[in-house]
């Protein structure tokens, strides 16, 4: 759930009041003073009333379902083994009718290299503190992917926070990880677009920061998930790539690779190899891991939810295959010599393949993807030109790329910063219809590469995101079904072996899988979802004791506004080896036992000194 609770406004300075021309203010009766200065504080309360009401108000975000775009009440880690910073959810912690610890969360798996992480007395956080601006919704309707703060059907007294997915007239549909909607009864159900791609840009989540390896597990021969490849038909390449000890060279210390110009393309590929909870018990063990290093297909894996509370449960809550992925990395192009100087960045979907080629020379950069009843579809003759625009690349340089596949539609965005959102405009050619064939294919164990010709290059800080995976869970509209309608897959454990299986997989999930689609809305109604889509309770999941007729809808009077900047995320504590100085303590409920049957522990609530995240004070997209 994302139930929010109100700060206190901040109150607007008073109006001094203006001298009387009647009277001596430094000589009058002193119960007229006290009036003026009683007036001045209520003329200050309306105003700071009237501010609240149809302006502006302060919340504080309680839960994490709006991760990792809000976060709730969590704790910021550090991975003892990969040293890569992320957060995880801690509001389980508390109950919510009064705030009152019941559990301690004892361990994290680390998004990154999926080392388990001891947190029990890493301090807490509350909340994000957010703005949200009330005015907007007076004067027009919400806009689809805002962030909209509303009453909760269920209980108007609490106020709840989601993203604006379906508008009025429309009916939702949740398949394969997206979300569609279609308007009236009749047409299609269109795919839901983020139509600024920036907003896009910002949800991606976590597979794999290069720049913080595992060192202890690469010690102990766990292979790199970036690898210089060639194609090769020998029996045990991988999808036809084999390693390529020839032509790209790795740099262990700044986790860079680097090329001379080559009159042949020579590529990197990225390999899905997170190791496994028993691959990590052996290196504590001084042993080297299993043989489980198989690349497997990328999951919709959320770290601010993999946590225990003592019994292991939400550890490895992944179940999904998503092929939406984004490309993110820093080039430096130190040559330019031959007739083709190119830079190539791929990503796989199932059958598809999906390149961006710049012609480092003229900086023209062209989409191109396969044809997908080619014979040979990873043959240059099968490409399908989509789209072309000129980009800053020109010549030598260092450039900032992220190229990305969401949500059907190809982006590239070059030297993006604060005043420059460096999206290049590809335009419509850029947006394309996806495959009859939705299942995943061997490509997609090596689903992200980037490549050269004719140029000498370093490229380093390669990063690879994911989209949101959007579950596809609902619940009856009758009051009385609060149950779970079937889930779309086995468990994690049943299906763990299928995702080093891209066919089984895909029969799995065809057998599986099913489409949630949700009554029409009405003319003054919406859909919301929250982007933790594993641990959100939004319009898929809501009970109906009201009896509405949509139980999935959120009326229009219900909106109090849009969510539009985090003001003050968390104090970040200092001093004393980083932990700063603990300040009361967190109240335990009485009956808070653990799993042995023990009290459970307090731990402090505040940390002074502490100086702001001044980096996460930003506008919501």
């Amino acid at each position: 759930m994302s139930k929010l609770s109100p700060t206190v406004p901040e109150g607007s300075k008073p109006s001094e009041p203006t001298p009387s021309k009647s009277r001596k203010p430094h000589h009058g009766p002193p119960q007229d003073a006290a009036r003026e200065t009683l007036e001045s504080i209520a003329f200050a309360f309306v105003l700071a009333l009237l501010f609240r009401t149809f302006v502006a108000e302060a919340f504080v975000i309680p839960t994490g379902s709006m991760a990792p775009t809000l976060f709730g009440r969590n704790k910021d880690v550090v991975c003892t083994e990969c040293h890569y910073k992320y957060e995880v959810g801690a509001s389980e912690e508390l109950r919510e009718k009064d705030g009152y610890l019941v559990l301690r969360i004892d361990e994290s798996v680390c998004p990154n290299c999926r080392h388990l992480n001891n947190i029990h007395d890493l301090p807490v956080f509350k909340g994000d503190r957010i703005l949200v601006n009330k005015f907007p919704y007076q004067i027009r309707d919400p806009d689809r992917w805002d962030i909209v703060v509303f009453r909760y059907m269920e209980d108007p007294e609490k106020n709840y926070i989601k993203r604006l997915v379906g508008l009025p007239g429309e009916s939702i549909r949740i398949a394969r990880g997206d979300v569609y909607a279609k308007k009236g009864e009749e047409g299609e159900f269109q795919i839901l677009r983020k139509q600024n791609p920036y907003k896009q840009k910002v949800l991606q989540q976590l597979v794999y920061d290069d720049r913080y390896p595992a060192v202890d597990l690469l010690a102990k021969g766990w292979p790199e998930r970036w690898n210089p490849m060639v194609r090769s038909e020998a029996e045990t390449a991988l999808d036809g790539w084999k390693l390529d000890e020839q032509s790209w060279k790795r740099d262990p210390a700044s986790r860079g690779f680097s090329i001379a110009p080559n009159e042949q393309t020579k590529w990197v590929r990225y390999q899905h190899l997170p190791p496994h909870s028993e691959d990590w018990r052996a290196v504590a063990e001084g042993t080297n891991p299993g043989n489980d290093a198989r690349p497997q297909l990328i999951t919709d894996f959320c770290g601010y939810n993999a946590y225990s509370v003592g019994d292991g449960r939400n550890l490895e809550n992944d179940r999904f295959w998503v092929g939406d992925l984004t490309l993110n990395c820093t080039v430096e192009i130190t040559s330019v010599k031959g007739s083709q100087p190119e830079l190539t960045l791929e990503l796989v979907e199932g059958v598809r393949r999906y390149r961006c080629r710049i012609n480092v020379a003229s900086g023209q950069a062209t989409l191109f993807r396969n044809d997908d009843l080619a014979a040979a579809p990873t043959s240059p003759t099968s490409e399908v030109e989509m789209a072309s625009a000129p980009t800053p690349i020109r010549g030598t340089g260092k450039y900032t790329i992220a190229f990305a596949n969401v949500d059907d539609r190809l982006c590239l965005w070059i030297n993006s910063g604060w005043f420059n959102t460096g999206l290049i405009p590809f335009g419509s050619g850029a947006e394309f219809l996806a495959p009859a064939n939705r299942n995943p294919q061997n490509a997609d164990l090596t689903p992200a590469g980037f490549a050269a010709r004719d140029i000498g290059v370093r490229v380093s800080a390669v990063v690879l995101q994911r989209d949101i995976y959007y579950r596809a869970e609902s619940k009856a509209n009758s009051e009385f079904d609060h149950r779970f309608d079937e889930d779309e897959l086995p468990d994690s454990i049943q299906i763990r072996e299928s995702l080093f299986d891209p066919a089984q997989y895909g029969e799995i999930y065809s057998q599986r899988t099913r489409e949630v689609t949700f009554a029409t809305l009405a003319s003054d109604e919406f859909f919301v979802m929250g982007d933790n889509s594993p641990r959100s309770q939004d319009s898929r999941l809501w009970p109906n004791t009201r009896r509405a007729v949509n139980r999935h809808a959120v009326p229009r009077q219900a909106l109090l506004g849009k969510a539009f900047f985090i003001y003050w995320p968390h104090g970040i504590p200092f001093l004393n080896n980083g932990q700063g100085y603990k300040l009361l303590n967190h109240g335990v409920a009485r009956d808070a036992r653990d799993q042995a049957g023990r009290a459970i522990e307090t731990y402090p609530e505040y940390s002074v000194p502490f100086y702001p995240q001044w980096w996460r004070w930003k506008r919501i997209r």
